[in-house]
């Protein structure tokens, strides 16, 4: 600004000069020259000109200082709400905060609720599944099959609706973690070939599975559980005909659908087949126990996201549904098929097996013995492993099989008193680990340790094919 005005100063006093000297070059006769009077005109023009700008310049200059006052004052109106929302969102951010450790402490004891259910919940119901397989293979009364006929289906229904319960809290407490891995895929189809194959027949329905000598890169023991819930709810919807299971390799998948000629899912439904509680209205037999609770969709849509997973669904009422998945294919294909061929045989004879029963539960040890008994084995039944060998060594004969729960009393597990039978007599016995415990931990031990996995509460149908299978398998 002060250069301004002094080049002002120095204008005017270059204009007064000029003055004087044009004054002083004035002829006598007091006429001017054309050529001054032409420079008297600019420099008025000049001078005009820069009145004029120095005005604009001083409103400008004016102009930008109260700019400047208004945006340093929006500037720290702005910087007291931002402090005062930063403040609020502080705030947010605790309750939060607070929130979500009392969200992680409900799920810690919804993990520990799990934990204690799977286990001593399912207790019970596995002692009455016992003892109910172990019933029906008495000679009763005419009058009196049809009753425990109806206790046995009461009796599936509730394990349905106590393993799905469990399932969907698990998953949605997210404490299941995919163990990802590659599996011949026969493993798994094997086992359910074994476990639904009486199911479907006792209901008059034809089941049959295409195995495939395919190995898949997933999580082995997911897997497992979403064909046993699209199974379970083909049987449990289909009144008449056929279920098959086939596999198909295509674009590194292999695709696994159910397919079955149940009563089908209207175009509507299939929009909210997959949420909890949802249940397909049956022609004149709605509203029966078989319906379960329909959590099975719900557990297999989670299984399926969880796995990151594609399924499809393809139905029409009255003429049946096909479920299909698609599991990604291992990048080598060269493990052999070991498993699951064996088909499950209601009249195949457990006889004079000797089998070894291990467990701290004297309901389970009493009903267990009845069953296998019934089935022409023979058993020995102890509370631990030390009681079981000592069992054991007054007989001349090497175990066939040893069935043991998990948890034992004093500290003692189910994989270490098998292995302690193996090494005892020197010889790779055949057993089945029984547990209510849901660890993905525990299902890798077995593995490792070459056991069969099976979880509370058994069925008798599904325990008497796994043990006719090993015996099977032992034999070749």
């Amino acid at each position: 600004m002060s250069h301004f005005r002094t080049c002002q100063l120095t204008a005017f006093a270059m204009l007064t000069c000029h003055w004087q000297v044009a004054s002083a070059t004035v002829p006598a006769n007091g006429s001017a020259s054309p050529c001054w009077q032409s420079l008297w005109i600019w420099l008025g023009a000049a001078m005009l000109a820069l009145v004029i700008i120095t005005t604009v310049y001083l409103w400008h200059v004016r102009t930008l200082k109260k700019q400047k006052q208004d945006l340093e004052a929006e500037i720290k109106l702005r910087a007291m709400e931002v402090s005062a929302q930063k403040e609020e969102l502080e705030k947010v951010n605790l309750a939060l905060l607070k929130v979500n450790k009392r969200q992680e402490a409900q799920q810690s004891e919804l993990t520990r609720f799990l934990a204690v259910a799977s286990h001593d919940l399912r207790q019970p119901m596995h002692a009455l599944n016992l003892y109910l397989g172990a019933l029906t293979n008495f000679e009763l009364p005419a009058a009196m099959r049809p009753v425990v006929n109806n206790l046995r289906h009461c009796a599936r229904t509730m394990d349905d609706m106590f393993a799905n319960l469990l399932d969907l809290s698990r998953l949605d407490a997210q404490i299941v973690e995919p163990q990802l891995k590659e599996f011949a895929i026969a493993e798994v189809l094997g086992k359910l070939d074994v476990e639904f194959t009486p199911q479907a027949l006792a209901k008059g329905l034809q089941f049959q599975i295409h195995h495939s000598l395919a190995i898949v890169n997933s999580d082995a023991d997911l897997v497992e559980q979403i064909l046993r819930n699209l199974i379970a709810n083909a049987i449990r919807y289909t009144p008449t005909g056929h279920i098959v299971v086939n596999c198909l390799e295509f674009d590194q998948q292999l695709q696994i659908a159910v397919e079955d000629t149940g009563i089908g899912i209207s175009t509507h439904d299939q929009e909210t087949i997959f949420e909890e509680f949802f249940q397909v209205e049956r022609k004149q037999e709605s509203r029966r126990s078989t319906m379960g609770m329909g959590l099975g969709l719900a557990i297999v849509q989670r299984l399926v996201r969880l796995l990151n997973i594609p399924i499809k669904l393809q139905s029409q009422p009255d003429h049946g549904s096909t479920f299909a998945i698609g599991l990604p294919l291992a990048a080598s294909q060269e493990m052999t098929d070991k498993h699951g061929r064996s088909k499950a045989s209601n009249s195949a004879s457990l006889l004079q097996a000797l089998i070894v029963v291990i467990d701290d539960d004297e309901n389970i040890l009493m009903a267990m013995r009845g069953l296998l008994e019934r089935w022409d084995a023979r058993v020995i039944t102890a509370t631990s492993g030390a009681g079981a060998l000592a069992l054991c060594s007054e007989e001349i004969k090497i175990p066939d099989l040893l069935i043991c729960d998990y948890r034992l009393k004093l500290n003692e597990n189910g994989i270490d008193v098998i292995n302690n039978f193996r090494e005892e007599f020197n010889h790779l016995i055949s057993a089945i680990l029984i547990t209510g415990d849901i660890s993905p931990q525990l299902s890798d031990d077995a593995k490792a340790a070459g056991l069969i996995l099976m979880h509370k509460p058994i069925q008798a149908e599904n325990l008497h094919g796994t043990l006719t299978q090993l015996l099977n398998e032992a034999k070749q």
